[in-house]
C-alpha cells in the first residue's frame, strides 16, 4: 500500500464545525463598557480566518490577524509575525493552507502574551476576550470529534505505513541496532516527529523509523517527540544515525 491510498491531511473551515453563537458568549464575559462591535470583530475575525486541521489544531490566516491582536491599520501584525520581537518571541512558522499564509493557534496565543505584556486597559481586554475565544473553540465538541477520528485514523494506518517504509527501502534490521528481525512482528513503525507535535507528517513514510518495539516503547517512556530528541537518544545509546540522512534529504531543515 503506498502513500496515495492513505486519508489526506484535511482542513475545515471553523464556520463547518462551529456556530458562531458559540464564540458569542464572549460578549456575555466582558465588561459593558467595552465595545461590542469590536468585540464581534474579533468573534468574527477568527470565524472568517479560522481552519481547523484535522488534529485539532486551529490555524489563523494571517490576514486575519490585526483584529484578533488588535493592531489597527499599523500593519504590527505582519512584523509579529514574520520578524518576531528579539528577546521575547521568534519569527512565527508559516503554513500555507488553500493559497493563505496561515500560523497555528499555538503561535497565535504566544503572540496575543507578548501583545497583553506591553498593553494595558481596553486594548488588553479585547486580548483577553481573544484568548477566550480561541479557548472555546479547541475545546469545542466538534473539534475534539475531528482530532479523535484523525487519532484513530494514524492508529489504523500506523501498520501500513511499516509495510510501506519496509518495502520501500529493503529493511530487514532495526534502524537503531542493526540487528535483523524475522517477523515483521517485532518491529514497529515509531514516529519521527509525533502525532502531536507535526500532524502534517503524520502519514508520511519517511517521516519514522523501523525499529524493534521494546525500543519503541523507550522512546514512549521518554517522552521523544521530535528529530533532535531521536537523534540525541540514539547518540546517548550508540544507535545508529544513518536514518537521519534520509529524514533530511525529505524534509530539509
Amino acid at each position: 500500500m503506498n502513500n496515495r491510498n492513505l486519508p489526506s491531511i484535511r482542513h475545515y473551515p471553523l464556520e463547518k464545525l462551529v456556530e458562531i453563537n458559540e464564540l458569542e458568549i464572549a460578549l456575555k464575559m466582558t465588561e459593558k463598557k467595552l465595545s461590542k462591535e469590536h468585540i464581534m470583530g474579533i468573534v468574527n475575525a477568527f470565524y472568517a480566518n479560522t481552519q481547523i486541521c484535522v488534529s485539532g489544531i486551529p490555524y489563523i490566516r494571517i490576514q486575519g490577524l490585526a483584529e484578533i491582536l488588535r493592531t489597527g491599520n499599523s500593519g504590527a501584525e505582519q512584523s509579529l509575525v514574520y520578524q518576531g520581537i528579539p528577546g521575547l518571541i521568534s519569527k512565527s512558522e508559516i503554513l500555507n493552507i488553500d493559497g493563505y499564509e496561515h500560523i497555528s493557534g499555538p503561535t497565535l496565543i504566544q503572540l496575543i502574551e507578548v501583545r497583553k505584556s506591553v498593553k494595558s486597559g481596553k486594548t488588553k481586554q479585547y486580548l483577553q476576550i481573544a484568548e477566550r475565544i480561541y479557548t472555546k473553540i479547541v475545546n469545542n465538541s466538534e473539534v475534539r470529534d475531528v482530532k479523535d477520528v484523525f487519532l484513530q485514523e494514524i492508529s489504523n494506518y500506523r501498520p501500513y505505513l511499516k509495510k510501506e517504509r519496509i518495502d520501500k527501502y529493503g529493511i530487514s534490521s532495526c534502524e537503531f541496532t542493526g540487528e535483523t528481525f524475522s517477523s515483521t512482528e517485532e518491529v514497529d513503525f515509531a514516529h519521527i516527529d509525533s502525532v502531536v507535535t507535526n500532524p502534517f507528517r503524520a502519514l508520511n513514510v519517511d517521516n519514522g523509523v523501523i525499529i524493534f518495539k521494546h525500543i519503541h516503547k523507550d522512546l514512549t517512556k521518554n517522552k521523544i517527540h521530535n528529530f533532535d530528541e531521536m537523534y540525541l537518544h540514539c547518540l546517548e545509546n550508540n544507535y545508529s544515525v544513518y536514518w537521519a540522512e534520509r529524514y533530511a534529504e525529505v524534509f530539509p531543515q
